[in-house]
């Protein structure tokens, strides 16, 4: 039997109005998305990073560290320095001596590196103390802590010729060999990682990412529920990935509550 018009007038008009419906749940979802991700962008107020180095020319360098990302989300950039820390030994018994040497030595380190223009300096921790007469005896050889330390750290940009941690380090090799320091002043380098100036500025890049990564879990998850952010306030840490590329991220939590559950808490 063939439907009447009257039937298909109401099956077409509910048809219409279950469409309608669909367009505007969708239509709704979208639109509380595209406020969720603006409200996670306004977020990207500038807040103090970690192991920073105030470099020569004012910026401000983050040394990327070897911790583990525990979050999903991450900012894969090339770094911009390699950071090559440079420990400054004087070996003399008079601490005046020490400290003159210490000083004088810095000073050139940080001329010279001006001078010749591929790298940029920062001051690191300096440590003076009393030389001591007596010594610790370790088998044939002994031990006596230097009455003058401190540390420089040179920061190589890394470019096109110059494109990983090996060249860099290379490099601050032959510029730390070419030195003459002063007195009994020597210089060791120390732990090559690479850096990242003004990683904050990466941080709206960081937070769209995870807008984006919140959208995709809703889609899988849950259309709906609420959804509950937490550190994004916190500041853009630095991670190494290899040895001309680092990782930037925020070290957030994500949980998404559906409507099912917040009916069964109610």
């Amino acid at each position: 039997m063939m439907p009447n018009n009257r039937w298909r007038r109401q099956f077409r008009s509910r048809g219409l109005l279950s469409l309608g419906a669909t367009i505007h749940s969708r239509r709704c979802q979208s639109k509380i998305m595209k406020q969720f991700i603006s409200a996670i962008l306004l977020v990207a107020t500038a807040f103090p990073a970690e192991a920073g180095l105030s470099s020569s020319s004012s910026s401000f360098v983050v040394v990327a560290q070897p911790q583990p990302r525990t979050v999903a989300v991450a900012l894969t950039m090339p770094a911009d320095f390699v950071s090559v820390p440079l420990n400054v030994i004087s070996a003399q018994k008079n601490p005046a001596l020490a400290y003159e040497e210490s000083r004088q030595a810095i000073e050139l380190i940080s001329q010279k590196a001006k001078d010749d223009g591929r790298f940029r300096t920062s001051r690191g921790v300096v440590s003076l103390s009393q030389h001591k007469s007596g010594s610790f005896g370790i088998s044939s050889g002994s031990w006596t802590q230097p009455a003058a330390a401190s540390q420089i750290y040179l920061l190589v940009p890394l470019t096109k010729e110059r494109d990983s941690i090996f060249g860099a380090g290379a490099e601050a090799a032959r510029f730390v060999e070419a030195l003459r320091l002063p007195g009994k002043v020597r210089c060791e380098i120390g732990k090559l990682q690479l850096a990242v100036d003004n990683p904050e500025q990466y941080r709206p890049k960081v937070l769209g990412q995870i807008a984006q990564e919140v959208q995709k879990t809703r889609e899988v998850i849950s259309a709906s529920g609420s959804v509950k952010i937490e550190g994004l306030e916190s500041a853009v840490l630095v991670r190494q990935a290899d040895d001309r590329n680092v990782e930037l991220f925020l070290g957030y939590s994500l949980s998404i509550t559906t409507d099912s559950e917040q009916s069964r808490k109610q």
